[in-house]
């Protein structure tokens, strides 16, 4: 039967994004080759909601169904069969085939490859081939094709220039929105690009009464995958900029929002089947207990001597998921105990058991939100960008007691875009340091006459500079800018300006943050010393709103996070970073260096 007609017969399934029977079983194109074992024999194919039958075999769900609707026996030994015969398979080999990796459907427009649990979730909200109704459907505007052809479909709509109402930005979902403007300013700082080890390209503050601001649908965190139909996710930062801010009169913006998780996500776990024989007259010796912040029941501890203690193969904390094959996910340690009495011989568990952390006193498994869009890493990264290893340079000005400086400068604690130091914003070339030749807009200043600008305010800054411009030597102690510009108007810095500057320059912060009853922080990290382009620092990649990190509202996008609870988060791996922020419960303090991001 040739392709066209298999699509007429059947439909496409928002689980698996391919074309099958409405009542056949999923299909997906599997990453990795899978173990026989977890093979239906029906369809030769990894089983999709296992069946297990009364006499010891294993099939497909729907495989099972529609094979009993035919012949009322096993496909396999032949014995008498019915649906009612079966019950669903053991959870340790749900999980397993719920951890096999699978290819997204959507080749031509996605190369994501996930467990086979999240694609649906991935094709519904994330998927760049995934099919999408136009922004303009509720006026009448009938295109359906993929996500990336929606941009382009958006210039020709028949309906583009009708308004209608705003589409919100959802949480765990790619939204594309329209905005009026008009200026090119957006009013929005950004961080990150293909070129950095964020990626993405996030949104790190929304200007007060800006563009965007007045819209009020975007917020800060939010990753911006395309401007004006340009696809941003490979773009470079400097790229991102010059996108956002071409100017069109309508601005057309898809982008992702995390979404915050309810409950600490397991990151890396163990699935064991441990069986128990029990002796007659020797305690078993397993406590278990449920846990207030979640269902389920776990292992407290095992009774010193006892069978359990003796095996060993069981361990304190560990979740209990099946005892005897019941399932006890849900259960509460009451169900858990009648079950393990109920069998005089043996005890049978099917336990999960969570990595543990490193250091001793981190004894609970937490996460922090991570990023749930795939993005594209670009191999042209270079370390030398995170480098810090900027010029200093001493600059000796003989000057009358009249003359002013002939500069302006920008930056300083507590400025309007945060804690920086006094940089160089404009020069006067017929003044007495513009005569020299010697500076350019961009400078950080150190030191004037020996005297420190670093930590200090704007207006204490400016002052120490009145006060020494009235000498006849003049000593500037100068660290060379990243980046410069000409032109009449002021010098403005990019993010990436920021991290080239050594980190004699580092304006630390302290953050404190309590961790939620879910366990989650709200933020995500990427970087460290393990990074594929060479050692980076610990970056804050995203902030996720309605958590801890969103409400209070200091930490943000593109944040450097030197340590955590005294833990220097500096050259160490990635894993090890976000070991120390998953397992640290309560209060959690941070010391970070806060740059300001690109305005666009």
């Amino acid at each position: 039967m040739s392709l066209q007609n298999v699509r007429w017969h059947a439909a496409l399934c928002l689980t698996c994004g391919q074309f099958h029977d409405a009542h056949g079983t999923h299909l997906y194109d599997y990453y990795q080759t899978v173990d026989e074992d977890l093979t239906c024999q029906i369809c030769l194919q990894p089983l999709v909601n296992p069946l297990d039958t009364k006499c010891g075999h294993t099939f497909c769900q729907r495989c099972l169904k529609n094979y009993l609707k035919i012949q009322k026996q096993c496909p396999i030994d032949r014995q008498p069969l019915t649906i009612k015969d079966c019950v669903p398979s053991s959870i340790l080999v749900r999980r397993l085939l719920d951890k096999l990796l699978v290819v997204c459907p959507n080749v031509d427009y996605c190369e994501e490859v996930l467990t086979r649990s999240e694609l649906e979730a991935h094709l519904l909200h994330r998927c760049r081939g995934a099919v999408k109704r136009c922004i303009k459907a509720s006026l009448g505007c009938p295109f359906q094709g993929p996500r990336s052809a929606l941009q382009s479909h958006l210039w020709e709509c028949p309906f583009r220039d009708q308004q209608a109402g705003k589409n919100p930005v959802i949480d765990g979902e790619v939204s594309t929105i329209e905005i009026q403007r008009a200026s090119p300013e957006l009013g929005i700082s950004i961080v990150g690009g293909c070129d950095t080890p964020l990626i993405c390209t996030v949104i790190q503050e929304i200007i007060k009464d800006g563009v965007v601001d007045n819209d009020g649908r975007l917020l800060p965190g939010d990753q911006i995958l395309e401007v004006n139909g340009e696809d941003l996710t490979q773009a470079t930062h400097y790229l991102a900029k010059k996108a956002l801010y071409q100017y069109y009169p309508v601005c057309r913006l898809t982008v992702y929002r995390e979404r915050a998780e309810e409950n600490r996500p397991i990151e890396k776990e163990e699935i064991l089947k441990i069986t128990l024989n029990k002796v007659p007259g020797r305690p078993l010796g397993i406590k278990i207990v449920g846990k207030r912040n979640g269902p389920g029941v776990y292992i407290l501890n095992l009774v010193p001597g006892s069978l359990a203690a003796f095996d060993g193969r069981l361990k304190q904390d560990d979740r209990v998921f099946e005892i005897n094959g019941r399932d006890v996910t849900y259960g509460t340690q009451e169900q858990a105990a009648e079950i393990i009495q109920s069998d005089p011989t043996c005890v049978q568990f099917v336990i999960s058991r969570r990595s543990r952390p490193q250091t001793p006193d981190l004894i609970r498994s937490t996460s922090c939100e991570a990023s749930n869009y795939s993005l594209y890493s670009d191999p042209s990264i270079s370390n030398t960008l995170f480098s810090n290893s900027a010029l200093e340079k001493t600059i000796n000005v003989q000057k009358d007691t009249c003359e002013t400086l002939g500069i302006s400068v920008a930056g300083g604690v507590a400025s309007h875009r945060g804690d920086t130091p006094i940089y160089i914003t404009n020069i006067n070339p017929k003044g007495c340091l513009g005569r020299t030749g010697k500076l350019k807009r961009g400078d950080i200043i150190l030191h004037v006459n020996g005297t420190s600008l670093l930590g200090q305010s704007h207006n204490e800054a400016v002052k120490q500079l009145k006060i020494n411009a009235d000498t006849n030597l003049l000593t500037l102690q100068i660290v060379d800018g990243a980046e410069t510009s000409d032109g009449p108007g002021n010098f403005t810095p990019t993010w990436l300006y920021w991290l080239k500057v050594p980190k004699m320059c580092y304006i630390l912060r302290s953050i404190t943050l309590l961790r939620s009853p879910s366990g989650s922080l709200g933020f995500s990290i990427v970087g460290g010393s393990d990074h594929a382009h060479g050692p980076m620092p610990v970056f804050v990649k995203s902030v996720v709103p309605d958590t801890p990190a969103s409400k209070d509202g200091r930490l943000k996008c593109g944040d450097i996070v030197l340590s955590v609870n005294e833990h220097s988060l500096q050259h160490i791996t990635h894993a090890k970073a976000a070991d120390l922020l998953k397992h640290l419960d309560g209060v959690v303090n941070m010391t970070v260096v806060s740059w300001p991001g690109t305005l666009v």
